[in-house]
């Protein structure tokens, strides 16, 4: 192939020459400061060792899907000098003789600034979505929060009343005890959930200190337990963590236990028991294990919990396993998920500190 035709040979891109073969049979003095080859080394060289196998055909030397006939142009990666990847565009232009086809010009552009500099955009963008997304999923939680605190302090005034004339009526008629009992039991339970709803729903700030175990779980489980019972489902528990302590915020290590118990009450759409086990390991951490009894979770699907916006839920914002992780981590902890067509297990490790 005569190179001495070139269009191409005062242009300051680099070019090669190829044919039909894809062996290389000329190359510019640009391709050397490209590639970082000689051109003597690139002009004993073919186009399987020098492009990224992606681009290429395996059973023709020829880019892979590309016609042989006509101008095209397409991004591709090429192997530089001790296998450096350099991004390139390329400009394949045919070179006839007489009306053969002999070979084709590559014009080579490097293009690998730009590619990363609009790679960066579009990180950048996918950031700031992700942080508006987050900025709207948290305005809404704080109004649903100031919600939830108006509920809870409308809810306790009625039944700070009831209990009241409640009282007045045991010193003025008689009648059965037990009766008197369970109502009291009731309300007092009502208290206790208005309770927790109240200190869930006030934003304040981490707060880290030594807590009971014992109470955080005691307290959410008391949350849960309506749940649990219109959707059939028996709580049973099985810890004993009354002198374990560890150090934590007890808001945020509540909203992780209300949020795993959720989910696996959600699960069990034909009801069961659920179980929250706990134990402690080599008197330096505690292990929680929360245990429902529903269909499992599919190996694929089990696999992306966690990935922000990842919801099997119809209006899930695929947040609440991704932000449950952060505290535990945050906690020097750690989960782990195990499921099978017998049920889903998450387990939920913490650290022990000394009184």
């Amino acid at each position: 192939m005569d190179k001495g035709f070139s269009i191409l040979s005062k242009n300051h891109d680099a070019y090669l020459l190829i044919d039909l073969q894809g062996n290389i049979e000329y190359a510019s003095e640009n391709c050397e400061q490209l590639l970082g080859h000689s051109s003597i080394t690139l002009q004993q060289s073919s186009l399987h060792k020098l492009f990224v196998t992606e681009f290429l055909d395996q059973t023709h030397t020829f880019f892979k899907c590309r016609a042989q006939e006509k101008l095209d142009n397409f991004d591709a990666q090429l192997q530089g000098k001790e296998g450096r990847i350099i991004d390139v565009n390329i400009t394949a232009m045919p070179i006839y003789f007489e009306k053969d086809m002999i070979g084709s010009y590559l014009v080579l552009k490097d293009i690998t600034f730009v590619k990363k500099h609009k790679l960066s955009i579009e990180r950048e963008k996918e950031y700031h979505t992700l942080i508006n997304k987050l900025s709207r999923l948290s305005e809404k939680h704080a109004i649903a929060g100031q919600l939830a605190a108006g509920i809870a302090h409308e809810i306790r005034n009625p039944i700070t009343a009831i209990k009241g004339f409640l009282q007045l009526l045991m010193g003025e008629n008689d009648g059965n005890k037990l009766y008197y009992d369970i109502i009291f039991s009731e309300i007092d339970r009502i208290e206790v959930i208005l309770k927790e709803l109240m200190v869930l729903a006030k934003p304040t700030k981490q707060k880290y200190e030594k807590i009971h175990l014992q109470d955080i779980l005691e307290h959410v489980i008391t949350l849960m337990v309506p749940q649990a019972n219109l959707n059939n489902i028996q709580i049973e528990k099985e810890f004993n963590f009354t002198t374990t302590c560890i150090l934590g915020d007890s808001n945020q290590l509540k909203q992780v236990f209300i949020n795993y118990i959720k989910n696996a009450i959600e699960a069990m759409l034909d009801g069961g028991v659920l179980r929250i086990n706990g134990s402690i390991i080599d008197g330096r951490q505690v292990n929680i294990s929360i245990i429902d009894q529903g269909p499992g979770i599919p190996l694929e699907i089990l696999k992306q919990i966690g990935q922000p916006f990842f919801s099997t839920k119809e209006n899930g914002t695929g947040l609440g396993m991704l932000v449950s992780r952060q505290i535990i981590k945050e906690h020097k902890g750690d989960i782990y998920i195990e499921s099978d067509a017998k049920g889903s297990s998450i387990h939920v490790k913490l650290p022990v500190c000394s009184y």
